[in-house]
């Protein structure tokens, strides 16, 4: 299961550099893809919503009691806490039938793949942040999956040598979904 992914580099708000591959995933890819995440990878994942002022870093210990789909919407049920992410055609009900601008609106319609780098570099150009990140119809995010990184320890502070198994994760992202290649490391060549 592969996808189109286009590649470009931008600064962030806060002058980092950030190394995009962005994919339009069709609901049963990304279906595939999030249950993956949380059925077998749980235990390296941080995830949750993170916008300016605001970030979550939600960690599980056990895998999802049950994922489940129902009029677009995938459920997270981790037992004392769910979530639920648009990914799919939301329609509403008989009752309440969702007006199509508020669907779309709703619905991911943009997935990216980022390398972070801090300005100026840390840790001898080390990116600061592996992440995978999931927006709306309005390029508003909906949530961020916070991958190992091998220059961080668990609690982020930065190992004394990098860890490349820790990529581990965002290769078996890039290789199995999105068709390109593992990242190897290390990166100062890319400065």
């Amino acid at each position: 299961m592969k996808t189109d992914v286009l590649y470009r580099e931008e600064t962030g708000a806060d002058g980092s550099r950030q190394c995009v591959w962005e994919f339009r995933p069709g609901r049963e890819f990304l279906e595939t893809l999030l249950r993956d995440l949380f059925e077998n990878h749980y235990e390296s994942l941080t995830f949750g919503p993170s916008i300016q002022g605001a970030v979550f870093e939600c960690r599980v210990k056990a895998p999802p009691r049950r994922i489940s789909f129902l009029d677009g919407y995938l459920t997270v049920d981790l037992g004392d806490w769910h979530f639920h992410l648009c990914i799919g055609k939301h329609r509403g009900d008989a009752q309440h039938p969702c007006p199509p601008e508020l669907a779309r609106w709703r619905r991911c319609a943009r997935v990216m793949l980022l390398r972070i780098y801090q300005n100026p570099p840390i840790a001898g150009h080390a990116p600061v942040s592996y992440s995978m990140a999931l927006l709306n119809g309005r390029n508003e995010q909906m949530v961020t999956f916070y991958l190992p990184n091998p220059y961080f320890d668990e609690r982020y502070r930065v190992l004394e040598t990098a860890d490349w198994g820790k990529l581990a994760l965002w290769n078996h992202i890039r290789t199995s979904y999105l068709g390109l290649e593992a990242d190897p490391g290390p990166f100062a060549d890319l400065f």
